[in-house]
This record gives C-alpha cells, sequence and structure tokens, in this order.
C-alpha cells in the first residue's frame, strides 16, 4: 500500500503520516512546538519522507493555521513561520519571555511581535485547586494595573514574579 506524501509550508521536502510508537527508543521532537512527539502511543504524526532528514511534526502543528488573530496583540494578524524571521535566527516569546530558534512562532511583521505556540494556545480563564473561589484570567503583562516603576504581580503559591510584561494568570 503506498503512504501519502503531503506538502507543508514549513518544510521543503514531502511528509508521510506514522503512528507514534512508544518502545521507540530515540525521543522525537516535534520541528513544530519543539515538544516531544511520544506522549501517547499510537498517536498519529507527520514526518519526512527523506530517511535522512529528522523533521517530525505533531497533528495539530501540522493542522495550525497561517495566520490568526490574538488578543494580545489586535493591531495586526499573526503569521504562523516555520523558522524565526530574524536574521540571528532566533526569537523571544513576548508571553514568556524565553527564546525559541528552531520551531514554529506566530510572528506580527508589522511589530515584530512573537509567540511560542503553546503561548499563543493559552486559555483566557482557568481553574486552579489553590484559588476554588474564582476562575483565573490571563493577563497579557505582569505589570499591576497602575503600576510603580519596578513593581511585578507576586505568584501567591510560590511567592515569585515573572519577568517584567510576561504574561500571568490573575
Amino acid at each position: 500500500m503506498a503512504v501519502a506524501m503531503v506538502k507543508h509550508f514549513g518544510h521543503r521536502h514531502e511528509l508521510c503520516s506514522f503512528q507514534v510508537q512508544e518502545e521507540v527508543d530515540e525521543i522525537i521532537i516535534c520541528s513544530g512546538c519543539d515538544l516531544e512527539l511520544m506522549m501517547n502511543s499510537g498517536t498519529s504524526a507527520y514526518k519526512c519522507s527523506k530517511s535522512k532528514c529528522q523533521f517530525y511534526l505533531h497533528d495539530l502543528c501540522f493542522e495550525l493555521p497561517r495566520q490568526i488573530k490574538h488578543k494580545s496583540h489586535p493591531q495586526h494578524p499573526l503569521t504562523l513561520v516555520s523558522n524565526p524571521p530574524y536574521e540571528y535566527g532566533e526569537f523571544k516569546c513576548d508571553a514568556c519571555a524565553e527564546y525559541g530558534s528552531n520551531c514554529f512562532a506566530f510572528h506580527c511583521v508589522h511589530c515584530k511581535y512573537d509567540l511560542h505556540l503553546q503561548c499563543a494556545a493559552l486559555p483566557e480563564t482557568l481553574g486552579h485547586p489553590h484559588h476554588h473561589e474564582h476562575t483565573l484570567t490571563l493577563r497579557y503583562s505582569s505589570l499591576p494595573p497602575n503600576h510603580d516603576q519596578g513593581k511585578r504581580i507576586m505568584c501567591d503559591l510560590c511567592g515569585g514574579s515573572s519577568p517584567e510584561g510576561c504574561w500571568v494568570y490573575c
């Protein structure tokens, strides 16, 4: 039976569907989100049709829209890019302040605003077992409202603070 080949904008070779197997000894990293592929045995994913090429994608990363509107950056749409569009080859995520280099990102060409895939997918609200009274709401800045210079929101659970400007749940 012939394996169906598909194209993806993020890779120069054709890709084929495959089932992730738990018993594989090597760790396979998704080229889209930079996370391990072997979360569940039998999960389908995509891999490069060239045997020596190490390009893999989760189904979800393969199916990501090429452009999104995100509440954190309402001025412009964010475009899915397969490589950081900067000459130094990496980007700094505007949500978490971590760097990314070998993964996809959502990018604003007008503002140089960048998000990891995981950060762009964070839920706007969530519940937490240590805060039963209310749901927590994602704030697109770790600075408190009407903040004093240098003050940040402190985490009530761990006591830590996030880098200035990073997203937090309140």
